[in-house]
């Protein structure tokens, strides 16, 4: 299986489940490793045969940013859904995101899920 990898792309959206948390959005970081057959792609040269990188990004960008969830978990499993649905090339996501201003004594929280097609 071919891999697409994604580090870092900064999503800003309301998380969490203190009070403070949904008063504004929060900053978070997104990597997402993209898995399929990418084999056509790599034979045609032809970005209609391929994932579109900025697709994929903006997809998440603005879904996240209308979303309110309370948990990372929904939120990544919402965006994995997503992605599966809109993007056919793809066999599974992983989804890595990084909250570095949660409310806890560690530099950050991250949170990792693997959503594949049923």
């Amino acid at each position: 299986m071919d891999k697409i990898i994604l580090r870092g792309l900064p999503v800003d959206c309301v998380i969490g489940t203190l009070p403070t948390e949904r008063v504004s959005p929060q900053r978070l970081y997104f990597d997402l490793i993209l898995s399929g057959d990418f084999s056509r792609a790599g034979a045609t040269d032809d970005l209609n045969d391929a994932v579109d990188y900025t697709a994929v990004e903006r997809t998440v960008l603005e879904y996240a940013a209308g979303t309110r969830f309370q948990l990372l978990e929904r939120l990544a499993y919402a965006c994995a859904e997503r992605l599966l649905e809109r993007f056919p090339l793809l066999g599974s996501v992983t989804l890595r995101i990084r909250k570095p201003d949660a409310p806890v004594a560690s530099e950050s929280v991250e949170l990792e899920i693997t959503q594949g097609r049923s």
